[in-house]
């Protein structure tokens, strides 16, 4: 279990420099863990654990900011110089489940997951409200209710197209025209016509084709339906429910 303890100070040091394959924890959550220090931990700069940062003291707790592939962990505490932003090794992080690389790893997958499916604006089941949300943005329709088996909501979005249709207005038009014989002489005749007609021009209009109706229980998507004007000619994503990186 994660220790959150109140009121210790932790380093906040600068933005975090992404490295390739690193599972960043501020993706999945806005307020970061902390965890107790097994003992003084010796902190790195770089994942390659090559420049030395400092050794951080102990006791304290760290903000847990990062996971690497091979399971070293980032995190921002105080070290003997002052505050810092470190790698360390797992073994001086306390309260950490066995397989916390594995569950991270997973995590990280679906995010990779929701994230090409909000990019193409699709839905799959196993998503949330908020990721739907991110994904079609609001619904043009909304329900609720609560019953024995949790809270349902259902959202409804309607897809439309753009139909060009042409639309005339009358105009009235006017021509001045006359007889120069001379160029360098004033215009000897000027004659004045003028007559009524109509303008011509394209308005597109916004026609619905369809919705998408998607529902919900305690949060997450269990169904999707399509109309014809909607139907993508493939059955609904599914994804697996998002995974707590907080222990």
């Amino acid at each position: 279990m994660a220790l959150f303890l109140a009121g210790i100070a932790v380093a906040t040091a600068g933005p975090i420099v992404r490295e390739p394959g690193v599972i960043y924890l501020s993706d999945f959550h806005e307020r970061l863990p902390r965890y107790q220090l097994t003992g003084p931990a010796p902190g790195f700069f770089e994942v390659t654990m090559k420049r030395f940062a400092g050794t951080l003291r102990f006791p304290q707790a760290v903000q847990l900011d990062a996971i690497s592939p091979d399971g070293l962990l980032r995190v921002r505490g105080n070290a003997q110089q002052g505050g810092v932003a470190a790698w360390i090794e797992p073994l001086y992080v306390a309260g950490l489940p066995e397989n916390y690389l594995e569950i991270a790893v997973r995590a990280e997958q679906r995010r990779r997951e929701v994230e090409d499916l909000i990019a193409r604006k699709e839905v799959a089941v196993g998503m949330t409200l908020e990721e739907v949300t991110r994904s079609l943005g609001k619904p043009q329709k909304r329900s609720s209710k609560t019953g024995r088996e949790g809270s349902t909501q259902t959202y409804e979005y309607v897809k439309y197209k753009l139909v060009p249709q042409t639309v005339y207005t009358p105009s009235y038009v006017q021509s001045l025209t006359g007889s120069r014989p001379d160029p360098r002489a004033k215009l000897e005749r000027v004659v004045v016509r003028g007559g009524y007609g109509y303008d011509a021009s394209v308005v597109y209009l916004k026609v619905p084709v369809g919705t998408t109706t998607v529902g919900f229980v305690n949060g997450l998507v269990e169904t999707v339906e399509e109309s014809e004007g909607t139907l993508t000619g493939a059955n609904a994503s599914i994804v697996v429910p998002p995974i707590d990186l907080v222990w």
